[in-house]
């Protein structure tokens, strides 16, 4: 199964992950050697026959002495639901590139993010959160949260009923309306992109999805991905 259900209406599908090397009936392309298997191209010395375990101990002297261009050889389709001030957050990452639905196209769903756990602000620093709300406060805020998500979506379909462009109408949504897009990323970006966004100091909701790209890229490069979790842990 290559999708991963987030939050309340989110996902992430790994849609595809390619390297340079096509594999004949594999579900993809990209395989743990191909990081040290374009490394070799540097002494014209690829596509020779090495044994697992030792194409495994060059991609880990690659990743320890940050020697990162090879791990650009792989590709990673990832295709997202999420809503809009976790994808703004992600957008920072300007390695990758994709293409979102758009509002000025199409009627976007009914669709919002109310969270089942509702953060306190933290006390020692000025961003992010803690579980330290009182639950009374909690079932308020969601409430007041989902009152005026539907309030307002109920208004966004008023306005294009009355002639207002989409492309102004869906300015009276929130920003914890859903978006859906599709993201490139070459493996040593999204590794970045990874590392930043499973750390523990990351919002939450972006942890989440962080998490499951993870989880859905174990499958096909397994080496590679316990690389990685040596290197953040």
């Amino acid at each position: 199964m290559n999708t991963r259900q987030v939050l309340d209406h989110g996902f992430v599908t790994l849609r595809n992950i390619a390297g340079p090397t096509r594999r004949t009936g594999a579900e993809f392309d990209a395989n743990d050697v191909d990081v040290a298997n374009s490394a070799r191209m540097s002494f014209d010395a690829s596509d020779l026959e090495r044994s697992y375990e030792i194409e495994m101990k060059l991609n880990r002297y690659l990743l320890a002495n940050k020697h990162m261009t090879p791990f650009e050889s792989i590709e990673v389709w990832l295709e997202m639901k999420l809503p809009i001030f976790v994808a703004r957050q992600f957008v920072r990452h300007r390695t990758a590139a994709l293409n979102e639905v758009s509002g000025r196209y199409v009627t976007l769903p009914a669709e919002w993010y109310i969270p089942d756990v509702v953060g306190g602000k933290a006390a020692n620093k000025k961003q992010g959160q803690e579980d330290n709300l009182d639950a009374a406060t909690q079932v308020w805020f969601k409430r007041v949260l989902q009152n005026q998500c539907a309030l307002s979506y109920d208004l966004y379909l008023e306005a294009m009923d009355r002639g207002v462009a989409p492309e102004h109408a869906r300015a009276l949504l929130h920003l914890n309306h859903y978006t859906h897009w599709l993201w490139k990323q070459d493996l040593r970006n999204l590794m970045h992109f990874l590392a930043l966004r499973t750390h523990s100091h990351a919002q939450v909701e972006a942890q989440a999805y962080a998490n499951a790209v993870v989880e859905l890229l174990e499958p096909t490069i397994p080496g590679l991905i316990n690389l990685y979790k040596e290197l953040v842990a």
